[in-house]
């Protein structure tokens, strides 16, 4: 009687025990196993690594070439000392040639500053402009040519500002009247002083005057004369690319430019006495090649050209490349 009344227990508890022993063995962790598509020996493929990139440029570098004669040159806070061939120049440097001195600056930019005899140079300051620079410099005394390949080139002199985007430009300073005489060979060169903005084209100059009284006037724009071409073709080896472009233009002021273009050596440095430049010639005088320019040029009346006078707005300006016959 006993055990028919615990029978029915023994059969629920086993009943319970047997239910819970299935449901361990179905919620256990399967053996392991590999999907049939994934083979275990193949790699995960790791995401792309994207790195951003950037095109604002580096800081700008100014080297010193062709250091002929005695070339002076000192970084700020330090003496003047020789300069070297191949030396690096930084901001705020300067560079001073004496009488017998001549040197050509490379800019990273591939913009190259040429430096004629007694002249003085400072490289004030240089910031990214675009994918480019805008170089400022100032000139004291003396005579520079630039070269533009990209960017800007901001000159400042005691009589205004001249500065150059895809041009080919000179600059001398008349040491008496501390004027400055500014020719365009190529391309597009902006003028300014207190009296306002001049732009002048391929073949143009003009003249940026210092009044003794402050009273400053805009510059009339002229023709270069047969000496500034000539000038380039002397001191400039770069220039020689330009003057077919400009006799196809008819900007040149006389024919057979070719037979101006003197000789230079290995290192591109202008031989002497080559007798390339006569008087007679209506361009240098004789020694034209002994790296000294022939004094500032008297300025004729200037002849009526389109924007002589100019205006007050400088107008923007494309950069680097060339602008004028080049495009």
């Amino acid at each position: 009687e006993r055990f028919m009344k615990t029978f029915p227990r023994l059969i629920t508890f086993s009943l319970l025990l047997l239910a819970l022993l299935l449901t361990a063995c179905q919620s256990a962790p399967p053996a392991e196993t590999q999907a049939p598509d994934t083979p275990a020996s193949l790699p995960t493929e790791a995401p792309p690594v994207v790195t951003e990139t950037s095109s604002a440029p580096s800081d700008l570098e100014a080297t010193l070439h062709e250091v002929t004669g005695e070339v002076e040159s000192r970084q700020l806070g330090a003496d003047f000392v020789p300069a070297a061939e191949g030396e690096e120049l930084q901001e705020q440097g300067q560079v001073r040639t004496l009488e017998s001195g001549s040197t050509r600056i490379d800019l990273s930019t591939g913009t190259i500053i040429r430096m004629a005899s007694s002249s003085h140079f400072t490289l004030e300051s240089s910031e990214p402009e675009g994918e480019s620079f805008l170089t400022r410099i100032s000139l004291e005394i003396g005579q520079l040519w630039i070269i533009l390949q990209s960017g800007t080139v901001e000159v400042d002199t005691p009589s205004g500002q001249a500065s150059v985007r895809g041009s080919y430009m000179m600059i001398e300073i008349d040491p008496e009247t501390q004027g400055a005489f500014i020719s365009c060979l190529e391309g597009t060169c902006a003028l300014t002083n207190l009296a306002g903005n001049v732009v002048m084209g391929a073949g143009q100059r003009a003249l940026l005057e210092l009044p003794a009284n402050d009273d400053f006037t805009l510059p009339d724009i002229e023709l270069m004369s047969e000496e500034d071409f000539a000038s380039w073709l002397v001191f400039v080896p770069e220039a020689e690319e330009i003057f077919p472009f400009l006799d196809e233009e008819g900007i040149l002021p006389f024919e057979d430019w070719e037979e101006f273009i003197p000789e230079y050596d290995e290192d591109g440095i202008l031989l002497d006495g080559d007798g390339t430049l006569l008087d007679g010639d209506g361009l240098l005088p004789d020694g034209g090649g002994d790296n000294i320019l022939p004094d500032l040029p008297d300025l004729p009346d200037p002849p009526e050209l389109p924007g002589n006078g100019g205006g007050n707005d400088l107008p923007d300006l494309p950069s680097g490349g060339g602008t004028g016959i080049l495009g």
